[in-house]
């Protein structure tokens, strides 16, 4: 079996719903309210699972995984690894999200590190 998942289409337009969909088409998406937030790899690719479908998650590899909250849905969140949530930054402008900038996920990495020294 692979131990990574198949990362299908971008879901973004479903808002909270479990973004499982076996067949990648509109007819296959999983109807449930999403319950949990996934980052499937150290880019930041990430979807969202109901309960039924996070068991189905935990087969494969992802990097962490919370219960949804009112973050997750945030433009420009951040990923809290070390607590296992999502949060908005206080100063919106300081987040590498802000300008729509495409390398974002490289300074989410590295602020993370200068903040560990």
């Amino acid at each position: 079996m692979q131990p990574f998942a198949p990362l299908g289409r971008n879901l973004a337009h479903r808002g909270q719903k479990c973004s499982y969909s076996p067949g990648d088409t509109d007819a296959t998406d999983c109807p449930n309210g999403a319950t949990w937030h996934i980052m499937w790899t150290t880019d930041g690719d990430a979807g969202l699972s109901c309960d039924p479908h996070m068991d189905t998650a935990r087969r494969f590899v992802f990097v962490d995984s919370h219960r949804i909250a009112p973050d997750c849905a945030m433009p420009g969140a951040l990923w809290d690894v070390e607590n296992q949530r999502c949060i908005y930054p206080d100063e919106p402008r300081n987040s590498p999200y802000a300008n729509g900038r495409k390398d974002a996920a490289n300074d989410l990495r590295r602020m993370a590190v200068e903040e560990t020294r």
